[in-house]
């Protein structure tokens, strides 16, 4: 019977990464070529990270899929509704959304700071997980 309340727990849990980058083809593709030409001037350190020139990396993909929580990828541009919590947080961030609660997880200046998928992953894994237990 426990089981079964904590999985519609977690069922209720949403972890948000919003990335410093507009959603859309013509910025899609502005973001590919701006990563390959000039990656030190790129701004979206979740983007550079996870993604490499064909696609998500595989290890970043499977750390995603084992949250137990809905995971959602968005863009600074689809913010308009969402809580000034969001809105107003510079980018790029991860937020998680609890009993309808939505608190800051981790913020531009961690992410930035995040070199590599292993350093990104464990950044996760330290301020996700506690808002998701």
């Amino acid at each position: 019977m426990m089981a079964s309340g904590m999985a519609t727990d977690f069922a209720d849990s949403r972890v948000i990464f919003v990335y410093n980058a507009q959603s859309g083809l013509f910025s899609a593709l502005s973001d590919y070529v701006h990563k390959i030409i000039s990656p030190d001037t790129y701004d979206c350190q979740l983007c550079a990270v996870t993604y490499g020139n064909l696609g998500m990396r595989s290890t970043w993909a499977g750390y995603v899929k084992a949250l137990p929580a809905k995971v959602i990828f968005t863009y600074k541009d689809k913010l308009i509704a969402e809580p000034p919590v969001m809105r107003n947080a510079e980018l790029p961030a991860a937020f998680v959304i609890r009993d309808n609660e939505t608190k800051p997880a981790i913020t531009a200046k961690e992410f930035n700071a995040c070199q590599s998928e292993e350093a990104l992953i464990a950044l996760c894994t330290e301020k996700l997980e506690p808002l998701l237990i």
